[in-house]
């Protein structure tokens, strides 16, 4: 019965309530309302190479009046349009008002006022664009017994930073997120990103690169038969010097992949011979000093009475217009030998730990052979 009561007379209901809703909706539309509104910034006509130091701000909130009770509605479209024509590098102050903000055609409303922010001061300077070089942040100890083989590939190596030249200027290197490597025993391939700007104004491209670390583990090997050989044009003239034993062992730690190269590659040790007079002497392996092998010599031969700056490593002398290449040095007493390894293989020993060197002219050594 109560359904029946609903539906009896059905289009006149219908229609009356039709009547009242455009009744509502009329009324309402000629009632003025004030509320805050959110509107989308976007500046025009800024002058050609110029960025602003510090971010722009990217929206207004202004109070508009207008009729029509769904008025926000057609407020949508909105945005408050500044123009930049004019400004100069050095400080600036920007106003907002209502008369930047662009609404559609028709829409009613009868006042505008921007709440905030009503004015900035942003500082302008010239865009510039440089290629600057990425960091890999690597964190964390590899696991026991491994080691990392040369240096973390990136790819791309550099990123092209646009911005304020003020704050691209300050900018040396553009490093990586961190990249935790703790425990690791397999290489690691993967794509990273960099860590953003300190300011939004300053463009980064690309913000993502590949890296590359390669990871083995650490062995051991012995290189046997290593010949003792002069460093060529270091012998004192008119001498021959010769080496007892005139082999040696010598025993490593490193990456598989650089001992083995090693093994392969590495044939002798170069000894320097500078400043060495007539004579026989015994050289104890004392150290390895920045990748040579360092020897002392039980007494004073082989070497003149010189201060201790005389004694080298046999390098050649830089030229005046070069500036001299950082070298290891040989104090007093001590010979240098040079062993064709990279600087991350550690030298655990030699055998025998000490060579006998007999220094002899020449004129000796031919009634030597004579006899």
């Amino acid at each position: 019965m109560r359904w029946k009561n609903w539906t009896d007379n059905a289009p006149a209901k219908i229609l009356s309530f039709l009547v009242a809703l455009l009744l509502w909706f009329s009324v309402t539309n000629e009632i003025e309302f004030e509320n805050d509104y959110q509107f989308p910034v976007e500046y025009v006509n800024r002058p050609a190479g110029l960025t602003s130091l510090q971010p722009l701000p990217d929206h207004v909130i202004a109070t508009v009046r207008g009729k029509g009770k769904f008025l926000w509605l057609r407020l949508r479209d909105g945005v408050c349009s500044v123009d930049l024509s004019g400004y100069q590098i050095g400080q600036n102050r920007i106003l907002f008002s209502g008369q930047d903000i662009v609404l559609p055609k028709d829409v009613p409303v009868s006042r505008i006022d921007v709440k905030e922010p009503r004015r900035v001061t942003v500082d302008f300077d010239t865009t510039v664009v440089r290629d600057i070089p990425i960091t890999p942040q690597v964190i964390g100890d590899l696991a026991a017994n491994y080691t990392q083989v040369g240096k973390t590939f990136l790819s791309p190596p550099m990123a092209r930073v646009k911005g304020p030249r003020k704050l691209v200027d300050q900018m040396a290197l553009l490093p990586t997120v961190e990249i935790d490597v703790r425990g690791q025993k397999n290489s690691v391939r993967r794509k990273v990103r960099l860590e953003p700007p300190a300011s939004p104004t300053v463009e980064v491209t690309p913000m993502t690169v590949d890296i590359g670390i390669t990871i083995e583990p650490l062995i051991k090997r012995s290189l046997d038969g290593l010949t003792l050989e002069i460093a060529s044009a270091a012998a004192p003239p008119a001498t021959k010097i010769t080496f007892e034993p005139p082999v040696l062992a010598v025993e490593i730690e490193a990456a598989k992949s650089v001992v083995e190269a090693a093994v392969r590659e590495v044939t002798s040790v170069v000894v320097s011979a500078e400043n060495w007079t007539v004579g026989t002497s015994v050289l104890e392996y004392r150290e390895l000093r920045d990748g040579r092998l360092v020897f002392a010599a039980r007494d004073s031969f082989p070497f003149q009475d010189l201060p201790p700056a005389a004694a080298t490593n046999g390098a050649p002398r830089p030229t005046p217009d070069a500036p001299p290449e950082p070298e290891p040095v040989a104090v007093h007493g001590e010979v240098l030998a040079r062993l064709a390894l990279p600087r991350e293989v550690k030298v655990l020993g030699i055998t025998p730990d000490h060579v006998r060197v007999r220094v002899r002219e020449l004129a000796e050594e031919v009634v030597r052979t004579a006899e």
